[in-house]
C-alpha cells in the first residue's frame, strides 16, 4: 500500500508530466538559461549517493535555512512546558486507533521505499520529470536521516516511555521532507495534502506517547529544511509553511515568499 505523500507525489508527477513541465529548476544565472538543454535531469541518486549528499549538506546554509530553523528552535521551546502535560492527558486517555496508521506512514523505509518507487515510475515510464522528482525525494530523505540522527545522538532526550533519542522526531521530519519536496515541485495542489499528512504523523507520534510534542515541532523544521534544500531550484512564489511556537504548544504558520 502507498504511503499518502509520495502517491500523491507519483499521481501529481504523472499528470504533469503528460503535458508542458511545470516548473523547470530555475538557474541562478538567467543568462546561463540559453545553455541548459534538459531541465530535469536525472541526478543518479541511488549510485551517486554520498556525492549528492555531500553537495545538500554544503548547501543548507542559507538564509531560508536559518529562518525555518529559528521557527523550529522557538516552536520546540514554547512547546516544551506543555510537554509534559500533554503525555498525561494523552496517557489517561488511552491508547487511539489511528496512531498505528502514522507510525507506518512517517516510517524512513516507508518514505524512502515511495521515494525509490516514484524515482523506478520516473525511469520505466520514460518521464523525465518523474524522474527528477523520485531523485529529489530520494535525496530528501537521505539528507534528513543524515540530520535527524546527528541531532538524536547529540541530544540523547528521553521519550515519553522512557526509550532514548526522542529528539526530534524521525517519523515528523521524514514526511515533512517529501512534503517540501512536493511543495517545491508543484506548489500547493501537491504541498496541501502532503503537509497535511506529514502534520497527521506528528500528531500520532505524539498520540502514540513515542514522542513529546517539541520532538515533532523540531522534526518539522528539520524536514523542512531537507526537502527545501534539495529542491532549493524549484522554489516558486508562494507560501512556506513553518512551525512555530504557540502559549502552551506549537502551531504550523503561514508565510509568504515573493519567489
Amino acid at each position: 500500500m502507498f504511503g499518502t505523500t509520495w502517491a500523491i507525489a507519483i499521481a501529481v508527477a504523472l499528470q504533469s508530466a503528460g503535458g508542458a513541465p511545470t516548473s523547470p529548476p530555475a538557474t541562478a544565472d538567467p543568462a546561463q538559461s540559453a545553455v541548459i538543454t534538459d531541465p530535469w535531469p536525472d541526478e543518479r541518486p541511488l549510485t551517486h549517493l554520498f556525492p549528492n549528499l555531500f553537495h545538500d549538506l554544503v548547501t543548507i546554509p542559507s538564509a531560508n535555512s536559518a529562518v525555518i530553523l529559528a521557527a523550529g528552535g522557538a516552536a520546540a521551546f514554547g512547546s516544551h512546558e506543555a510537554d509534559t502535560s500533554l503525555a498525561n492527558w494523552i496517557t489517561d486517555a488511552g491508547p487511539s486507533s489511528y496512531s498505528a496508521f502514522g507510525d507506518w506512514l512517517g516510517n524512513g523505509w516507508v518514505q524512502s521505499g515511495g521515494a525509490v518507487a516514484t524515482y523506478a515510475l520516473g525511469l520505466i515510464t520514460h518521464r523525465p520529470q518523474v524522474v527528477h522528482l523520485g531523485g529529489d525525494l530520494i535525496r530528501a530523505q537521505a539528507l534528513n536521516a543524515v540530520l535527524t540522527t546527528t541531532i538524536k545522538v547529540s541530544a540523547e532526550r528521553t521519550r515519553p516511555t522512557g526509550a532514548r533519542r526522542a529528539f526530534p522526531s524521525g517519523h515528523t521530519s521524514a514526511t515533512f521532507a517529501s512534503a517540501a519536496v512536493l511543495h517545491a515541485h508543484y506548489g500547493w495542489r501537491a504541498g496541501v495534502p502532503a503537509y497535511a499528512a506529514a502534520a497527521f504523523v506528528g500528531w500520532s507520534r505524539v498520540r502514540d506517547r513515542d514522542h513529546w510534542l517539541s520532538d515533532v515541532a523540531f522534526g518539522a523544521a528539520v524536514g523542512i529544511i531537507s526537502g527545501r534544500t534539495v529542491a532549493a531550484r524549484h522554489q516558486r512564489r508562494g507560501f512556506i509553511i513553518v512551525p512555530a511556537a504557540t502559549k502552551g504548544g506549537a502551531a504550523l504558520t503561514v508565510t509568504w515568499t515573493p519567489g
